[in-house]
């Protein structure tokens, strides 16, 4: 069964996981990252492991994106609520 998990970006400086399903994570990349490498605040990576290896995305902020993680959150909000009771 496909793991969905999402968290909203926080201050501080970690990676937060964007979201998971199966084999596939989604992180934010810290600012400090952006701002050296060059791409906008907010900017994600997909990791993805496929054939014993690791392919990766670069995954550059949009409204899109945004509205998509805003309405699963919304549309699972029962389950993102049950996994902080039991404790992700």
């Amino acid at each position: 069964m496909a793991e969905l998990l999402a968290l909203l970006p926080t201050k501080n400086k970690e990676s937060k996981t964007k979201a998971s399903e199966k084999d596939t994570w989604i992180f934010q990349l810290p600012t400090e990252v952006c701002q050296r490498e060059g791409f906008a605040d907010g900017t994600m990576v997909s990791l993805t492991v496929k054939n014993a290896g690791i392919q990766t995305t670069i995954i550059h902020p949009s409204a899109e994106i945004d509205d998509f993680v805003r309405r699963v959150i919304e549309e699972e909000k029962e389950y993102f609520e049950e996994m902080k009771r039991i404790g992700d």
